[in-house]
């Protein structure tokens, strides 16, 4: 009995659709790129339910003739190559001929189309990857194609679809790579019938930056070139003081084609290695100029990506890149601003990890929580009375002592003296702060170290999650203004509910703005811009799992960042009393030998380390 059959064509079209066809704003891209390989000098995209429902593509490109407009819809139907030879010298977009013949055969589409030596146009509808109608009519040259109901007889692949936020998303950052790519074109973007972009030709890239983003975006920017071997980069990077909460604003192009590609971001933020605060990222829009006999742009089935025949050399130019143009802004700023830049510097203060000495974890160093426990024994503390805290480092008052309020009938005379006579018990000695950031202790085991901030970190962000829901809160007398973009806040709205949860209450009072009115009091001496963008971030991170699982990480993440946000930051002068409370909390929370962010809370340096580093014990 033969098992094996052949797939009908109609089938095979909708299986490898799949490779071709993810999202709506795969179906954009090939769309746009056969509009600029057509010559086009003006192109306008309308989306639908964020290209569910339709996806129209009008371009004044040179257009088809009859023939071509009949057989372009067939698979492997192209006009850029003859041979497999050809893909080394490509310099447009579409080759493979994959395209159309995917997108028709799970769609409803309509084309119209003028060649620019024809008197006619000609009109050509499909279903299902069959033509229904074709006829001759009187239209511009150029080239109108729809794109309907997609999806519509692959019900399977329409549930995986995420919800129009997301894809409308994707199609705006697809929109904002063409525009900086092709500058010279005329770019439109309506979405449900509303001009959402109006991108006319730019002279520079810097113009295009104002019309996709805003004036204070682009004056942030600085010119990056260099050129290497292998090839030339160009472009623009955000100076030291501009940064974003996720990658989204990192594009790459080669040769005019933007492209995805992990080794070259990671590159990128090499080349700001110790410039911007952990977890930002630059903006950058970075061109590559590349022999094509030096890529390979076939690897990718949307062609999102190339790969390169010397992709070190590549990333090494692109860091380099990076850290010699900053170092040249910065430069500039200190001979044109001498006065401003002493200013500041004067006004900052700031923590030189290169001048501490770091202990590099092994077997024998690396605290876990059960060593944690036999070289510091927290257990021999005696336990000051639980009260419900409210916690918010503030200077050196006792009322506030690393954050929690003493009993009513207590006075802080009262507390000083019982805190000594229980230190007094102890079987350490504290050494004192080192660097105001690191408490030293001295133990009969040797030197153990703690880490002020990530101890501290550990203990609100368990707070948080065990108690965080009956959090007490207070009303801002000034409620702080948040200013998103529009779509930012569209993708926030429907996670109000769980900020409101933890305390942060907040509401929309403009297309563009939020506003802040109540606070943890913990937290309320902060600005919540900050957090409130990286929140946004976070839910862009994890939109593609389950919305369950996207609640959870998202609010593990929410719990972590409010807790450094809160706790003693490297640099904070604490008091003795300061110290112990800090060392009784650590004492009484869970998973105490870490932050939320991994970073180890002590280290222990034996006695036996010691001696060997000064040659008494070998």
């Amino acid at each position: 009995m033969q098992k094996i059959k052949k797939l009908i064509e109609q089938e095979a079209k909708k299986i490898a659709a799949g490779e071709v066809v993810e999202r709506p704003a795969n179906i954009v891209k090939e769309l746009v790129e056969n509009s600029i390989d057509s010559g086009a000098t003006s192109i306008s995209i309308w989306i639908c339910q964020a290209g569910k429902k339709l996806i129209r593509v009008v371009d004044n490109g040179c257009g088809m003739s009859n023939a071509d407009a009949l057989i372009c819809f067939e698979r492997h139907a192209t006009s850029k190559i003859r041979t497999i030879e050809d893909l080394n010298k490509l310099s447009t977009f579409g080759f493979r001929g994959e395209a159309l013949s995917s997108i028709s055969s799970i769609s409803k589409i309509s084309m119209l189309t003028k060649f620019q030596e024809e008197d006619h146009g000609t009109l050509v509808e499909l279903e299902d990857g069959q033509i229904i109608k074709e006829e001759q009519v009187s239209c511009l040259q150029g080239t109108d194609i729809s794109v309907k109901d997609l999806f519509y007889n692959v019900p399977a692949r329409l549930k995986f679809l995420k919800q129009d936020e997301t894809e409308w998303r994707q199609i705006i950052n697809l929109f904002q790579a063409l525009c900086l790519s092709y500058k010279k074109i005329h770019f439109k973007l309506f979405n449900d019938d509303k001009l959402v972009y109006n991108c006319p030709p730019a002279e520079d890239l810097k113009n295009k930056l104002v019309q996709l983003w805003d004036h204070n975006f682009a004056q942030n920017m600085i010119t990056i070139s260099d050129s290497n071997q292998i090839g030339e980069v160009s472009g623009l990077i955000s100076n030291h003081h501009f940064f974003r909460y996720n990658r989204g604003q990192i594009f790459f192009f080669v040769n005019c084609r933007w492209i995805k590609n992990n080794g070259l971001s990671k590159s990128l933020v090499k080349g700001y290695l110790n410039v911007l605060p952990q977890d930002r990222f630059p903006a950058a829009f970075i061109f590559l100029s590349i022999d094509p006999a030096q890529i390979d742009v076939n690897i990718h089935p949307r062609k999102e990506d190339v790969q390169f025949l010397h992709a070190k050399k590549i990333e090494k130019l692109i860091q380099d890149s990076t850290k010699k143009a900053l170092e040249i802004y910065l430069s500039n700023k200190i001979i044109n601003n001498d006065q401003i830049i002493e200013v500041k510097l004067a006004s900052q203060t700031t923590f030189d990890f290169e001048q501490v000495p770091v202990l590099e974890p092994n077997d024998s160093t690396f605290v876990t929580d059960a060593q944690l426990d036999e070289h510091f024994d927290f257990s021999k503390f005696n336990q000051i009375t639980e009260t419900k805290t409210n916690y918010q480092f503030k200077s050196d008052s006792y009322d506030n002592l690393m954050g929690q309020k003493l009993d009513q009938d207590k006075t802080i005379m009262q507390y000083i003296p019982d805190v000594q006579d229980r230190l007094d018990k102890k079987d350490y000695e504290l050494i004192g702060q080192f660097n105001k950031t690191y408490i030293l202790l001295e133990k009969s085991e040797g030197i153990f170290i703690i880490d002020q901030h990530a101890a501290h970190e550990r203990i609100l962000y368990e707070l948080f999650s065990k108690r965080f829901y009956d959090v007490a809160t207070t009303r801002l007398i000034f409620p702080e203004v948040i200013n998103l973009t529009e779509n930012n806040l569209n993708l926030l709205l429907p996670y109000l509910e769980l900020l409101h949860k933890n305390g942060i209450d907040c509401k929309q009072i403009s297309k563009e703005q939020l506003i802040i009115e109540s606070t943890p009091v913990y937290l309320k001496d902060i600005s919540f811009a900050d957090l409130i963008k990286q929140f946004v971030s976070w839910i862009e991170e994890y939109q593609v799992l389950d919305k369950q699982v996207l609640f959870r990480s998202v609010n593990e993440k929410l719990h972590a960042q409010m807790a450094c946000k809160a706790a003693v930051k490297a640099g904070d002068k604490l008091t003795h009393e300061q110290i112990y409370k800090l060392l009784e909390d650590l004492n009484k929370t869970e998973n105490r030998f870490a932050c939320p962010h991994g970073r180890p809370t002590g280290w222990l340096i034996s006695m036996h380390d010691i001696e060997k580093k000064f040659k008494r014990r070998f």
